[in-house]
């Protein structure tokens, strides 16, 4: 049975903050016998500590398991790898279909560097919108 995005997040209330975001992320599909398949280009139109909102061009299956690459601003050269785990997807248009990924894998390096980064921009954000009184 396939989960839409209202059900996944009624059964799974999220743990994490939310930041909306437009970062570049590449992914392929790993398919049996360890193989994956090209890379495609996504968009990210959220990310938190736990998983990524992707428009994906293309149509993706709850529990297909993704490759990540994901490329944040800043003086970052390497973009940060990931493994995640489709759990919804909205179809949009044809071309395009809003994906709900969580993150399954990420190596403790990737993760200081993605958790830093959610934290930095969530702090950019809050500051903006919360001006501080004297």
């Amino acid at each position: 049975m396939e989960l839409s995005r209202t059900d996944y997040v009624i059964q799974n209330k999220r743990r994490y903050a939310r930041l909306d975001i437009a970062l570049s992320v590449s992914y392929a599909i790993k398919v049996p016998g360890g193989q994956t398949s090209e890379l495609a280009e996504a968009m990210s139109s959220d990310i938190s500590a736990g998983g990524l909102r992707l428009m994906t061009p293309g149509p993706l299956k709850a529990g297909d398991i993704l490759d990540l690459e994901i490329t944040i601003s800043g003086n970052e050269s390497e973009p940060i790898m990931a493994s995640g785990e489709v759990v919804w997807q909205t179809r949009i248009s044809d071309t395009s279909y809003e994906t709900g990924t969580i993150i399954k894998y990420i190596k403790e390096t990737d993760k200081q560097r993605f958790m830093a980064f959610v934290f930095d921009q969530m702090s950019r954000l809050m500051g903006s919108s919360n001006p501080v009184l004297h």
